[in-house]
């Protein structure tokens, strides 16, 4: 009897969806979701929303492993957080 496996990898654009290994992309990614925020929200500090959107992004991770499309987690989660700075309610506990 023989058995045969098949492995399925997925493969996410990592320009445009993922975020590599590689620094420089998470710097650029990071830059993007720092203009986001900032056409969305001005006035508001669009590098605290950037990184409190990051440290969603992980704590999704965390608990849910794996995220698709992470960069666009990412900015929905700024964005998200640069409301909350606009209203005055600050970050999440």
């Amino acid at each position: 009897m023989t058995q045969t496996t098949t492995q399925t990898t997925t493969h996410t654009r990592s320009g445009t969806y993922g975020l590599a290994s590689n620094p420089s992309e998470w710097a650029a990614h990071r830059r993007a979701v720092v203009f986001s925020v900032r056409r969305m929200f001005p006035g508001v500090d669009a590098e605290r929303a950037a990184t409190e959107g990051l440290g969603e992004l992980c704590r999704q991770i965390v608990v849910h492993g794996a995220v698709d499309r992470p960069a666009v987690v990412w900015c929905e989660a700024a964005v998200a957080a640069a409301a909350r700075l606009r209203a005055g309610v600050g970050s999440p506990a």
